[in-house]
């Protein structure tokens, strides 16, 4: 049965999408200023931007409920488009973000690294003679993070940029974070 809306509602959606489509024509030069995430399976800003139709499937099937849309407020070109913060809560690739993306925005043959922890040295407890290998116990990926003369090391090679690490890091002002470095480097 087709659902019947009402006119706010119809010029409301379409007035989100219009708003979207006018921002994307900002695309190319947006991609060198992102200092953010998208979900996994996210290919380049400027793909990602023209093909995702804001429905927000990705945000209500997230089962760690990370996924978070941009508001109005952060600017026309990236309304009601998803984002993630790996420093705030980790990302389990479960994929059920790509299993729902009606429109490929989010696809399985974009499935990379979504960022790249990076220790921070000043912050870090084993940069202060504490021992402690959090980061590396918590990490998902194998080889990914490792101890090297009592001091975490990230293999740029294996980190997916998940932040397990970072939410199980139990110094007061993290010692590790995850970096948008990869996502830009593969977008370019």
């Amino acid at each position: 049965m087709t659902e019947k809306i009402n006119r706010r509602k119809f010029f409301s959606m379409n007035f989100e999408a219009s708003v979207g489509f006018l921002g994307n024509l900002l695309a190319p030069q947006f991609e060198v200023e992102r200092d953010f995430f998208r979900p996994p399976g996210a290919y380049s800003e400027l793909d990602f931007l023209t093909s995702c139709s804001r429905c927000g499937l990705c945000k209500e099937h997230c089962p760690e409920n990370m996924i978070k849309l941009f508001s109005f407020s952060d600017g026309a070109q990236l309304l009601n488009t998803p984002y993630i913060n790996p420093n705030e809560s980790h990302c389990t690739f479960c994929n059920e973000c790509i299993n729902v993306c009606p429109t490929g925005a989010l696809n399985h043959a974009g499935l990379t690294p979504i960022g790249l922890a990076i220790i921070n040295k000043n912050t870090c407890l084993t940069f202060k003679e504490v021992m402690c290998d959090y980061c590396v116990y918590s990490c998902p990926v194998q080889g990914a993070i490792t101890l090297v003369n009592g001091k975490p090391e990230i293999n740029k090679n294996f980190c997916n940029g998940c932040g397990a690490c970072v939410t199980n890091c139990i110094s007061d002002e993290k010692g590790i974070y995850i970096s948008t470095k990869v996502q830009l480097e593969r977008s370019m």
